[in-house]
């Protein structure tokens, strides 16, 4: 079982991990162009037209639009269920990790996007928003399901889902060739850092709350 120190553990981790590719990726070290190679050559296999638009249809899952209609249908049930406090800390989570962060490392890093993708994006490569959104998103709905749905086999349902949302968005993103392996690792790392930064946040303001 996971406790909180290893939780934090955990978070420090893969923050550190997250910098190293950072740095990596701004000094544009050899090692960070094998990593990609390697990701072009076990994600970007050869399918059909037919299998591409799957797939492209699976990376739209994690568009801004479909993020937020999903964001906001899951802050009105919060809001309706009288919980403040988990808004207003699903609200916050959701801006700075789908949001606010990826934007700032963006602007800051200013790496090119991939060049010979099968669809061609503007705006910079690294991190992912797509791949924090829906992290962020999906990885907020997971922690929710743990707080409020007893049923087990609801919940694991659930969660399973999610997971498998945020994976297929993931690889999507590389398959598509709008985004480096890097960028994807990197943004896993930077995005379950701030969730589990933000669980302990939470975690942390109830004992405090409680103990007055």
């Amino acid at each position: 079982m996971l406790t909180k120190k290893r939780l934090a553990f955990l978070a420090v981790s893969l923050f550190i991990g997250f910098l190293l590719i950072s740095r990596g990726v701004s000094t544009n070290a050899q090692w960070i162009y094998q990593l990609d190679a390697y990701g072009n050559e076990l994600f970007r296999l050869d399918v059909t037209r037919e299998m591409t638009d799957r797939i492209f249809f699976l990376t739209q899952i994690g568009s801004i639009r479909n993020l937020l209609y999903l964001a906001l249908v899951i802050g009105a049930i919060l809001i309706l269920k009288k919980e403040r406090k988990h808004f207003f800390w699903f609200g916050t989570t959701m801006a700075i990790s789908g949001g606010l962060a990826p934007l700032l490392i963006k602007t800051s890093m200013q790496r090119a996007r991939p060049t010979d993708g099968l669809f061609l994006r503007t705006g910079y490569s690294f991190p992912s928003g797509h791949t924090m959104g829906t992290l962020a998103l999906y990885g907020l709905v997971i922690l929710l399901c743990f707080m409020y749905i007893e049923k087990r086999w609801l919940r694991n349902t659930l969660v399973g889902l999610s997971l498998a949302i945020i994976i297929l968005v993931s690889w999507s993103r590389i398959h598509l060739g709008v985004h480096f392996l890097t960028d994807i690792i990197g943004s896993v790392f930077l995005g379950v850092s701030l969730l589990i930064g933000s669980w302990l946040a939470l975690d942390f303001f109830n004992n405090s709350k409680n103990q007055y």
